[in-house]
């Protein structure tokens, strides 16, 4: 009887676990649509279907024309951490600004080229077959094909930056050639950001002219000898952890990852500053201010100068700049301008 008893017990035991265990799917660390949403929650705003936050197209659009500089600069220091949440680390007590979003040891195919997207990712390992074979299966399993190197590339949408964590294989072999580089800039019209070398170079660069990518070097080989660990999960870049959907903006200055709650935040901090500093550089070519007066130490004059040239120029604020596109809109002109009335002077940045 108590033998009995306990295979029956032993049998509701292993039910149970057979009902409760997760399903396998995707990668090991590819993040489900439930797990994106918990890693991603103080994002609050629009998502694609598998839970990626969707940063808006007009904030990626006016994210282009922020510098590297400004985008860390206005990261460094803010903090959204809840209290409580994670500050130590190794017994330290950290200071919880985004300090670590910008890297700069990188190459740009193209120099000119402003990169800026939404972070599309991928995780390469080196090859080690057991772990290869059960990837390789459950990927069949989820619908991929046989080509783990596309797996990522299939998953982009319109505006997405590719951003590629690629393990240093044998013979330092390059991810992306000119076929993947058709292909991401089809899928995504945007460029890719790889911890990886890229191969094809000239195949890459008559892709499209404004197809760019910053990499961390060119070179021949074809990938080789690495397996594919995540799709949209969590990666390094450099000294950056990147999370999938955070906004990517890549210059000569180098790239920095923006997490989706802040670009506003980066994108009007940027605004702000470039109708200042466009303002007060005039004043300095003029001999009307010193350099230390442009650098932000205005008098009440200049307050009171630099308000009037905004009411006066909001609507045709566009002549002022190279690129026209790069003028803020009136709109935020004119909400700068109530700021800086109801302040009574300068907003420092």
């Amino acid at each position: 009887m108590k033998i009995r008893k306990s295979l029956f017990a032993l049998s509701l035991t292993i039910l149970a676990g057979i009902i409760l265990m997760p399903s396998v799917s995707a990668q090991p660390t590819s993040l489900s649509k439930d797990e994106m949403l918990y890693y991603t929650s103080v994002w609050k705003g629009d998502r694609f279907p598998d839970g990626r936050p969707k940063v808006s197209d007009d904030l990626m659009k006016r994210l282009k024309y922020v510098s590297v500089t400004e985008a860390w600069q206005t990261l460094n220091g803010l903090s959204d951490m809840a209290e409580g949440q994670g500050a130590a680390s190794f017994g330290e007590m950290r200071r919880s600004t985004y300090s670590n979003q910008y890297f700069g040891g990188f190459k740009m195919m193209r120099d000119e080229i402003v990169i800026s997207g939404r972070a599309m990712t991928i995780h390469f390992l080196p090859y080690r077959p057991d772990l290869n074979g059960l990837v390789q299966q459950q990927g069949q399993k989820d619908g991929r094909g046989r080509g783990q190197y596309t797996w990522g590339i299939d998953q982009l949408q319109s505006g997405d930056c590719y951003v590629a964590d690629v393990c240093e294989g044998i013979l330092d072999a390059s991810h992306v050639g000119d076929n993947l580089g058709t292909t991401i800039w089809t899928k995504s019209g945007n460029g890719a950001v790889i911890k990886g070398t890229l191969r094809d170079l000239y195949g890459n660069l008559a892709v499209n002219p404004k197809w760019n990518v910053m990499c961390r070097d060119f070179r021949p080989q074809a990938n080789s000898s690495n397996l594919v660990i995540g799709v949209n999960c969590p990666i390094q870049i450099g000294y950056v952890t990147v999370m999938p959907g955070d906004a990517v903006l890549a210059t000569r200055e180098g790239v920095v990852f923006i997490p989706p709650q802040h670009v506003q935040r980066v994108v009007e901090t940027s605004e702000r500053t470039r109708l200042q500093d466009y303002w007060a550089h005039q004043g300095v070519k003029q001999g009307r201010f010193t350099a230390q007066q442009a650098d932000g130490s205005y008098t009440p004059e200049m307050n009171k100068e630099f308000t009037q040239w905004l009411i006066d120029n909001a609507d045709n604020m566009k002549k002022f700049f190279d690129d026209p596109d790069a003028a803020p809109s009136p709109e935020f002109i004119k909400q700068y301008i109530k700021e800086r009335q109801g302040q009574g002077g300068p907003r420092q940045q």
